[in-house]
């Protein structure tokens, strides 16, 4: 027997999981995806990796929608949202003035076609080499289908993570393309136009009143859009790993001496591995960041709400320059894992960058197990004693050095930064059990103490003496 059309969806506290084939059909012209990395077979093939596991019969499924172009311009300008947001379906019911501003930039495009090499090709798109157009070769643009993408893509992320702060689920997973952090205000770059994080942390913040938000950005690729948007807000603590090679790794932002502005000083650290790709950068590394900077961080900060930018081209399969790090995909299940200890638990992953489509599977894989709280493979004993690489440990102490102004946790890690993790647990542990030894040291001192007080103090004044028995 159907229940009734008006009875409310009966939610499962389990892990949420959005997809939509709209995001399929951002793809250039041309065609042809061997040419365009970021293309709809990494979602397709992420989907399809979660049904054969069985995965996604134990999450639920949550439908995606468009974002608003309201709700894209909590993070981006009037005119870049209306440039990426309308198509010549849509933009017919906008006001009269919108389509004024749009005007001049609808011509540029059609001139494209018309005269490539004109002055006017120079204002927004350019001719790629492939026979498509776009902002850059990287991010191509689509007339007919690419605003529908871009614009659902925000709204699933927007959809999934709302049931996870009202609490409707228990964390989440939103499978979208093309990625977003690097999307800046009026900028569109680096396969980026709407910066999906952004714009859900802003949406949670104005909608559903979640005060503080953790975003912890893993993508190999600082997150310059994401940095921008929060720079000065002390409510979004940002936490970018990522490649930095000196400022000579795309986009080149990300420098750990950016920590923030005004009142945001101190809400954005980056950990930015400096030193190229001999020795490799692998799990050591970042779970030794994850050791001695990003938790101990996060958990200060305490966040109501943890999105994570969930880019996988750091796992081994990708080369330079859209890569070149061996981190495996189990350790993302690892680091998913530790996030899940923050905000009781309110974590949503977005995916962001990586094409290498083993890769992002496996580790697609493992972090929606690690989501489900499905036992996890153990990580290698070799990485466990493996000690990170010189390059990495100065990495850590320069971020350390910069961030102990403003987080004095990190401070006490400084000098075990060149340990393993099997030392580093048991530096810990030791340290654990000689602060509780010391702990009960002192209560036996305050009770002696006390105990000593006692006996010698004379009676308070005030307290009754027995009476003396007659003799």
């Amino acid at each position: 027997m159907k229940s009734p059309p008006d009875q409310p969806t009966k939610h499962l506290f389990t892990t949420g999981v959005v997809y939509d084939t709209f995001m399929l059909k951002h793809q250039c012209m041309c065609g042809n995806t061997h040419v365009h990395p970021e293309h709809a077979g990494r979602i397709q093939s992420i989907w399809s990796r979660l049904q054969e596991t069985g995965l996604l019969s134990k999450c639920e499924r949550i439908r995606g929608r468009k974002a608003t172009l309201d709700e894209i311009q909590t993070v981006h300008s009037e005119y870049h949202t209306l440039l990426y947001g309308t198509s010549p379906l849509n933009r017919q019911k906008l006001d009269s003035k919108k389509l004024l501003a749009l005007a001049v930039e609808a011509t540029s495009r059609v001139a494209l076609f018309l005269f490539p090499a004109g002055p006017i090709s120079q204002k927004m798109y350019a001719m790629l080499p492939c026979g498509g157009i776009g902002v850059d070769s990287d991010t191509v643009w689509n007339e007919m289908h690419s605003s529908s993408a871009v614009r659902m893509a925000v709204g699933c992320l927007v959809e999934l993570a709302f049931k996870v702060a009202a609490g409707e689920l228990k964390n989440g997973f939103a499978i979208i393309r093309p990625p977003g952090h690097h999307a800046e205000e009026s900028t569109a770059m680096g396969f980026c136009f709407f910066n999906s994080v952004a714009i859900t942390t802003k949406l949670l913040q104005q909608k559903l009143n979640v005060g503080k938000v953790l975003i912890v950005d893993w993508d190999i690729h600082h997150g310059n859009g994401t940095q921008q948007a929060f720079y000065n807000d002390p409510s979004v603590l940002y936490i970018s790993l990522h490649r930095y090679d000196n400022g000579n790794f795309f986009p080149g932002s990300g420098a750990p001496e950016e920590v923030g502005g005004g009142p945001g000083m101190g809400y954005n650290v980056n950990v930015a591995w400096t030193g190229g790709v001999d020795p490799p950068i692998g799990d050591v590394e970042y779970l030794t960041a994850f050791r001695t900077v990003v938790m101990p961080i996060a958990h200060e900060f305490s966040p109501d709400m943890v999105l994570v930018s969930a880019g996988f081209d750091a796992v081994e399969g990708h080369l330079s320059p859209l890569g070149g790090y061996s981190v495996t995909a189990r350790c993302f299940g690892h680091l998913t894992r530790q996030l899940m200890t923050l905000a009781g638990g309110r974590v949503v992953l977005a995916l962001e960058g990586g094409h290498d489509l083993t890769a992002i599977c496996d580790a697609s894989e493992a972090c929606v197990s690690a989501l489900l709280s499905v036992e996890l493979q153990p990580l290698d004993e070799t990485v466990l004693q493996q000690k990170p690489n010189i390059n990495a440990v100065a990495t850590l102490e320069k971020v350390i050095e910069i961030q102990s102004k403003h987080w004095s946790c990190v401070q006490r890690f400084a000098a075990g930064l060149g340990r393993s993790l099997r030392e580093a647990q048991a530096g810990e542990t030791e340290e654990a059990e000689t602060v509780s030894a010391m702990a009960l040291l002192s209560v036996g001192a305050e009770q002696a103490q006390a105990a000593a007080a006692r006996e010698h103090s004379p009676r308070p004044a005030e307290e009754p003496m027995e009476q003396e028995p007659a003799l």
